[in-house]
């Protein structure tokens, strides 16, 4: 499949254009460049949570909300507690942590919406951005999938949750996972594998590699897509981004590159 993002601006990957039935789908993924933000946060830091001014993180939102015509107050952020839990989300929610922390969707990892106009964006810096949308009825979706979110299914969680409240059948969701930390640089030891290997074996053999002395490489995306097939997603609808957050520290944070001192990209998606 073709690269589902292609760059805009400097400072955004949007993805390749996507509709549903009745409306134009706005999704991307921000880089690094492009914003206010001070070192160790330079520049387009978005995340309100990891110690940068406040006032560098609300200008570096506008300049996002400036570029991708969705307004602040039509934001929908979440907390992101690494879990599973996802919320239905409408005009109701429009703003709620978008400028402070105190406002965010609490205790969950993933969004999703039948509505036009609202921007469900979350925070990442290595793990794992899922995106969801499907037709009849128009729904759009963003997961946070770090590996304890992964392990835990969240990935097929939110589709199971769209199939349980839209009636919608796995098989009409269209997926892609965007940029994260790649297998060559995720290392893990062995109480995360014994957390995988608690999943079907089918799921995460080929995204496992052990390199010795109790260490592995573990493939987030590899294993988010595995999930995403057995829980009834068509391969074929089920696109993977080459970006790799740890490989190019010019384009984008890492918590690992950084040494958990870094700034935050969003992953979004909103209907127009």
């Amino acid at each position: 499949m073709d690269e589902p993002f292609s760059f805009r601006n400097g400072s955004l990957l949007m993805m390749n254009a996507l509709k549903t039935s009745a409306h134009e789908i706005c999704s991307g993924f921000t880089m690094r460049n492009g914003g206010t933000s001070t070192a160790p946060f330079s520049s387009m830091n978005l995340g309100l949570h990891v110690g940068d001014d406040p006032e560098h993180v609300l200008e570096n939102r506008q300049r996002i909300a400036d570029q991708t015509s969705f307004p602040l107050d039509h934001w929908i952020c979440a907390e992101q507690v690494h879990g599973t839990n996802i919320a239905r989300v409408t005009k109701e929610h429009a703003g709620a942590g978008s400028q402070s922390l105190e406002t965010t969707i609490k205790g969950v990892d993933g969004l999703f919406t039948t509505e036009p106009g609202l921007f469900l964006a979350l925070c990442f810096a290595d793990c794992v951005p899922i995106y969801y949308w499907a037709s009849n009825p128009d729904v759009i979706a963003i997961m946070h999938a770090g590996w304890r979110g992964t392990v835990a299914g969240g990935a097929v969680r939110m589709v199971e949750k769209v199939k349980q409240e839209l009636a919608l059948s796995p098989e009409s969701l269209h997926v892609v996972i965007g940029p994260s930390i790649g297998a060559s640089d995720y290392e893990v030891d062995q109480k995360v594998i014994n957390e995988v290997s608690k999943l079907d074996q089918s799921l995460w053999k080929q995204s496992v590699k052990d390199v010795g002395d109790g260490h592995y490489l573990l493939n987030l995306q590899m294993l988010n897509k595995n999930i995403l097939i057995a829980g009834g997603v068509p391969e074929k609808q089920i696109q993977v981004t080459r970006y790799r957050t740890f490989d190019h520290p010019d384009l984008f944070f890492s918590f690992r590159q950084d040494q958990g001192k870094t700034g935050r990209m969003m992953g979004y998606i909103g209907m127009k």
